[in-house]
């Protein structure tokens, strides 16, 4: 743990500026040292906040217009090691406050529902991609892998991250307890679309204090919220998304280790909440519940986590001994191999 048991720390509902990197990266700045000036040493960002949740994938659109706001979106994608994400890292460090930001990254041709985690110092500590996305998710988005599923050590705990619908997954949940986690960091993009029959907002509330009670864990979130212009973007996209799509609609809290908000939750505007978290007050939960200690049965239940970065290419050394030996193992037997490019 934390030699600092006490800290406080911040969350934020904000607006995009949609389909501006740029734009949203000055609100990312600006938000980062308000907090940093209020005391806090921790702010949260939404799930995808740069350049903007795209609530388009989800809408009754022709694939030509849903071709061109892809497009706008790669345009305005953010790369992890590029002058903006160095302009997030240098706001850290002169505010001497730890960033949570969600983005979508941009990587070669492909784009992810990422997560960095930056360092008072300014230094990348997490970075991470949504495992699975969500629905018409897949359509624009990658997946990420079990490499980033990480906890860290940070100036006010063990901290770790994950991204919106990820919260329904147990098994993810479940790795970071495992890893120690005391501070979780979850992302979401708002809750004001309503095309399905769901109280989203409700939703994320049982998520969050889910977390909490289950991994014995602090809790910050954040989500987004549909300003003006971004509304009437969508308004005119498709005017049947009138009374669908609504200005507003974001929750952002911070909850304490048996569920109790301890901020918030704040809803529906731009604004930050504050909260002091005391570590000591997990010891106060662990004796009594521990997931992945005296109240787990490791002889009953294992979790295994395939921890592998897999890449599309491989270069592969066809030598006789490397082939011999994949093959003994495909088979279970010793085999004689003499490779293509070996013959005369």
């Amino acid at each position: 743990m934390s030699n600092v048991k006490i800290n406080k720390v911040a969350t934020s509902i904000v607006a995009p500026v949609l389909f501006s990197r740029d734009g949203c990266l000055e609100k990312v700045v600006s938000i980062t040292a308000e907090a940093s000036a209020n005391g806090a040493k921790l702010i949260v960002f939404p799930e995808t906040y740069v350049p903007g949740y795209p609530w388009w994938i989800w809408m009754g659109i022709n694939n030509n217009k849903k071709l061109e706001l892809f497009k706008k979106q790669f345009a305005n994608a953010l790369e992890v090691k590029s002058p903006e994400m160095e302009y997030v890292q240098q706001a850290a460090k002169k505010n001497g406050i730890i960033i949570a930001l969600g983005f979508v990254e941009r990587d070669a041709g492909t784009l992810y529902n990422s997560q960095v985690l930056i360092s008072e110092e300014g230094h990348i500590l997490i970075h991470r991609r949504k495992l699975m996305p969500t629905g018409e998710e897949r359509t624009i988005w990658g997946m990420g892998d079990a490499t980033s599923l990480k906890v860290v050590d940070t100036s006010i705990g063990k901290t770790g991250m994950l991204i919106c619908y990820e919260h329904s997954m147990p098994l993810s949940r479940y790795s970071l307890y495992g890893l120690g986690e005391e501070i979780h960091i979850a992302m979401w993009p708002g809750a004001n679309y309503k095309s399905q029959p769901r109280d989203r907002k409700k939703i994320i509330d049982v998520a969050m204090r889910n977390m909490t009670f289950e991994g014995q864990v602090y809790t910050v979130y954040s989500s987004s919220c549909v300003g003006s212009e971004e509304l009437k973007f969508y308004l005119e996209l498709d005017p049947s998304n009138q009374g669908i799509l609504e200005e507003g609609g974001g929750i952002s809290g911070i909850v304490d280790p048996i569920s109790n908000y301890i901020a918030g939750p704040i809803e529906d505007k731009e604004q930050i909440v504050y909260a002091e978290i005391n570590l000591d007050n997990i010891v106060n939960v662990k004796h009594m519940i521990d997931s992945v200690g005296h109240y787990a049965r490791p002889d009953v239940f294992q979790l295994n986590v395939f921890s592998r970065k897999y890449q599309p290419l491989k270069f592969v050394d066809y030598s006789k001994d490397v082939m011999e030996k994949d093959m003994s193992v495909a088979t279970g037997t010793d085999i004689e191999i003499t490779p293509p490019m070996a013959k005369e």
